[in-house]
């Protein structure tokens, strides 16, 4: 009961007063949830769209995320839900809000898509998470996502850890590029004048994160002071060969020059990119505590493994309430 109610606090300590006025977030309002259920509601609230959380009011529940669909996930969640014991479960929760009892989903206002940039390099926002404004957000987190042959990742939702950052008050925006150009240092300098632009905005905190090259992009703000509060690099990567992805990664570490920055590194063992996952650790414990403010690496979690992740679940739930902590707190967390 203890770790249950620790993991609730964890996860909204800090929530602002715009995040905290979404209905799906009210935890204590899910009808008839124990403990064990208002645990697994959190949980929830941590995993991707499409998704659903499925109640019968008097205890048993279901739940799933980052489904195919919509339609699948609520499926899905009934399911469960009938499975765990339930005799008249219905959807209470799906995507970003509370359905139950026939409720309808708020009417959101889209948003502008594309804020700053062109074609080719952009931030753009994301419909799939709340949207509180620079004025009224904690700040905002711009994640920018991996790269790969013939890959296009400009749709690609972001690792669900955002949602944490999204749940207490942070705007969400992406960095998208196109997949041809896209040349590391183009991407950077594209990614510097955006979070520039994002600043003068009004933007209070600025969090800069990303998978593989997104990451790698992300690590590379470092070499300008002030431009980014926290920097969270997942499985950070700009291929070429092994050897020389090493030494550009020596190279680009010492250039950081952030002494206020936060960073936060997850790599995780079985990476086809970085197969010597205590050797890249290493190398950011070594060259980063003395040009940034704080550093937090997390190394070969258990169960988690390959160079995607950081695209789970459950690395969401286990560290994006940690990684909020790190970014948001006065003494940042040595560890999670």
């Amino acid at each position: 009961m203890r770790i249950i109610f620790v993991v609730l606090a964890i996860l909204f300590a800090g929530v602002g007063h715009a995040a905290a006025a979404e209905a799906i977030l009210d935890v204590a309002q899910v009808p008839g949830l124990r403990a064990e259920g208002r645990a697994a509601y959190a949980r929830f609230l941590l995993v991707n769209t499409p998704r659903a959380f499925a109640t019968d009011g008097r205890g048993p529940f279901g739940w799933v995320g980052g489904a195919a669909t919509l339609e699948d996930a609520r499926a899905r969640a009934m399911k469960s839900c009938a499975d765990n014991g339930g005799t008249q479960c219905a959807v209470y929760a799906e995507d970003l809000d509370v359905v139950w009892g026939g409720r309808q989903p708020v009417a959101r206002p889209p948003g502008p898509g594309l804020i700053f940039g062109s074609r080719d390099y952009g931030l753009t926002t994301d419909d799939r998470y709340f949207r509180y404004g620079p004025q009224a957000a904690r700040g905002v987190f711009v994640w920018g996502h991996g790269k790969g042959s013939g890959y296009d990742g400009r749709p690609v939702q972001a690792q669900a850890y955002v949602r944490a950052f999204n749940n207490a008050g942070f705007d969400v925006v992406r960095f998208v590029r196109a997949p041809f150009p896209d040349y590391a240092d183009s991407a950077a300098d594209a990614l510097r004048k955006g979070l520039a632009d994002l600043r003068a905005k009004g933007w209070r905190t600025i969090v800069v994160g990303g998978q593989s090259r997104g990451a790698w992009n992300s690590l590379q703000m470092l070499s300008t002071p002030g431009l980014a509060d926290a920097v969270i690099a997942v499985s950070a990567a700009s291929f070429s060969s092994t050897t020389g992805q090493d030494a550009e990664m020596e190279r680009l570490l010492r250039a950081a020059q952030s002494p206020n920055t936060r960073v936060f590194v997850a790599q995780f063992r079985d990476d086809s990119y970085m197969p010597d996952v205590a050797g890249r650790i290493a190398m950011f414990r070594s060259l980063l505590p003395p040009r940034v403010g704080a550093l937090l690496t997390v190394a070969d979690p258990p169960g988690i493994t390959g160079h995607g992740g950081g695209n789970s679940s459950s690395f969401s739930i286990q560290f994006g309430p940690c990684m909020l902590r790190f970014v948001t707190e006065a003494t940042p967390p040595s560890g999670c």
